[in-house]
């Protein structure tokens, strides 16, 4: 009898059964290992049912199973990801669903990309994005049904310490266990997005935006990671290598980017976002990078942005254009006062300055949006930065500025100037100078009620305008300070116009005008999300606060105290008038210069905590080594400190 093969001995069994096949042999199946301690102590066979098994249960045994340990597994992870889109390492995807993105402003879904409606993800071109509805709130307060703005609540930090220790008492994962880059960017989402902006909540563009994209962007992914880690370098050394190497990696991706030709419209778009991540905070890794190349970028990558869209552009892409039209804006605010490059020149120079500084506004009600680094008023901060830069290059010229006048003398005899050939350069400095001056006198801040709140407890619009009017008094205190002739031809209305007391000289009133923008920024608290944008400000409001000539000047114990007059017992009694004026020296005014300073340096020092500590510890030193020169009689101007000091810095 002849035995059919085994493949049809496998077909006759299967059609017998009905098609279907017979069990195994149950001694065949693979051992488990995960039986409980009882059953193998017995060397019994476990069912591994949990959390009781059934040789167990018969014998009213209490039934334990070992715990696992865990490891991290580091496999099948890349260090770099060639393609800069796509999806990173599950370890970095696993922190999708816990970032604060439960709810977004309602906007329109982009086609192809196709948000659900439990988690709505605009498209990355929808960069700030504010529905329509916003300009129609009223008094400075969202109330439109068709966006609402909701935060999680979360405790407000002052410093990344107490952040930091927050992340991880909540964290349900083991210290042990904790993944550095998921750690950074919870960091990032948890703390710096905050502070990198004048406002927080799902409205901020480096919070909502960056949060759609991380996740699929390697430059993004690695810039937040080298921003998380420079910023907590200051407290933890260690920290300072690995955002250096993070920093690296994100600019590898880049250049693999850009020698992949990926110059889409989507991909310029998130290269540019990336620039303005890892570009503008390079001073928190060095504070002597200036990051002026990154800066030379984004300008560049911004024209090749306009250049694509042509003529006819939506309000949408209007919108984007703003962004990141003033977040170069206030980038190269900053860079004005430190960098000497002439190629560096101001975005869209070949425009004016209304045509290019407009907020984000709807233009039937007025209603203004603010913007996360220029604030309300784009155009104060455009005319700042054309004064930063017009002084700076007037304090490096070659030629001879026009010497020093008598400040108290109103009628001045401008015939008495030398006529030498470096006079005239100097006169077109003045006269670009006047005309700045005119246009940052005319500027109409925008009311309360003309303001959107961006939702942000710690941010109400009115710091907004306090802010606004500290930048526009700054600006003009430069303007006096260096080109004093301009405040000569002003000073019948000056204190007018600056509803200023009335001083009686003109370095009464530069110090007035400080102090008035010191009290402005008294009005704002430091835990205010403005407060990353008031550096700049502080150091030019703080290096007037000199205290007057006749304060500082030298008195001579002898003469002060009349011991030259003293005799025995008896002494001259005119000593005593002497005396006398000596402690009566102190004044209101004096006082008021004394409180200012205190509060610049304290602010300074809640600055330290708050927002990156490297830059704010140059500001202070440059502050206080204004004051210390000024203190000694000297004539001093504290962007001269700053370059004979090397104490060039990003300062915001």
């Amino acid at each position: 009898m002849n035995t059919p093969p085994t493949s049809r001995v496998s077909e006759i069994i299967t059609s017998s059964n009905g098609g279907q096949v017979c069990p195994t042999n149950p001694r065949q199946a693979p051992k488990s290992r995960q039986g409980c301690q009882r059953c193998k102590a017995k060397r019994l066979k476990c069912d591994e049912k949990k959390p009781h098994c059934l040789q167990c249960l018969k014998r009213k045994a209490e039934c334990c199973y070992a715990s696992q340990r865990l490891v991290w597994s580091t496999k099948h992870e890349k260090v770099l990801v060639g393609n800069t889109h796509r999806p990173l390492p599950p370890s970095a995807k696993a922190l999708e669903g816990e970032l604060v993105v439960d709810s977004v402003p309602s906007v329109s879904k982009s086609p192809g990309k196709g948000p659900t409606e439990s988690n709505p993800k605009q498209d990355h071109s929808e960069m700030v994005e504010h529905d329509e509805s916003c300009g129609k709130s009223r008094s400075g307060s969202v109330q439109s049904s068709d966006i609402t703005i909701k935060r999680k609540r979360a405790p407000v930090f002052t410093d990344s310490l107490s952040a930091i220790r927050h992340q991880l008492n909540n964290s349900s994962v083991p210290e042990f266990l904790i993944h550095l880059p998921t750690m950074l960017v919870e960091y990032y989402f948890g703390y710096i997005c905050v502070i990198f902006s004048s406002f927080d909540g799902m409205l901020n563009p480096f919070r909502s935006t960056v949060g759609q994209l991380w996740d699929g962007s390697a430059p993004i992914y690695y810039a937040i990671q080298s921003m998380a880690a420079a910023y907590l370098s200051h407290d933890f050394p260690r920290m300072s290598t690995v955002g250096i190497q993070m920093q690296r990696e994100t600019f590898r991706c880049l250049y693999q980017s850009s020698r992949a030709g990926l110059e889409s419209h989507d991909n310029i778009d998130k290269t540019l976002l990336t620039v303005l991540l890892v570009g503008q905070t390079t001073a928190w890794h060095n504070p002597r990078d200036l990051g002026l190349a990154h800066l030379k970028t984004a300008k560049r990558l911004y024209k090749q942005r306009l250049a694509r869209q042509g003529m006819n552009v939506d309000s949408k892409t209007r919108r984007q254009n703003e962004f990141f039209e003033q977040c170069i804006l206030y980038w190269d605010l900053l860079a004005g006062f430190v960098e000497d490059e002439e190629n560096i020149v101001m975005l869209g120079e070949d425009t004016s300055v209304e045509s290019r500084t407009t907020p984000n506004t709807n233009t039937e009600n007025r209603q203004i949006f603010p913007h996360p680094w220029t604030g309300v008023a784009p155009k104060v901060q455009a005319l700042f930065a054309q004064v930063g830069r017009l002084i700076r290059s007037y304090r490096k010229s070659t030629f001879n500025p026009i010497p020093n006048i008598a400040l108290d003398d109103p009628f001045f005899d401008f015939s008495s100037l030398p006529l030498q050939q470096s006079v005239f350069p100097s006169i077109e400095w003045t006269t670009k100078a006047r005309l700045l001056e005119e246009q940052l006198l005319a500027v109409n801040l925008p009311s309360e009620a003309e303001l959107v709140d961006a939702g942000d407890e710690n941010t109400p619009v009115r710091q907004y305008i306090l802010l606004a009017e500290a930048y526009r008094c700054a600006a003009l205190l430069e303007i006096y300070r260096v080109f004093p002739t301009i405040y000569l031809t002003r000073l019948p209305d000056s204190q007018e116009i600056l509803s200023l007391p009335v001083s009686h000289s003109a370095e009464e009133f530069l110090i007035s005008l400080a102090l008035h923008i010191v009290s402005l920024l008294e009005k704002i608290p430091p835990t205010s999300g403005t407060r990353c944008l008031q550096p700049i400000v502080m150091i030019i409001s703080a290096s007037e606060l000199r205290f007057s000539t006749a304060s500082m000047e030298t008195f001579s114990i002898d003469e002060t105290f009349g011991l030259s007059h003293y005799e025995g017992v008896g002494h001259n009694h005119g000593s005593a008038s002497s005396g006398t004026t000596m402690l009566n020296s102190i004044t209101n005014f004096e006082v008021d210069i004394a409180a200012a300073r205190r509060f610049i340096v304290t602010r300074f020092q809640d600055f330290k905590l708050s927002l990156p500590a490297k830059p704010m510890t140059k500001a202070l030193i440059l502050v206080e080594e204004t004051w210390a020169r000024a203190d000694l009689g000297q004539e001093v101007f504290w962007m001269d400190v700053m370059s004979e000091m090397n104490l060039e810095c990003i300062y915001g």
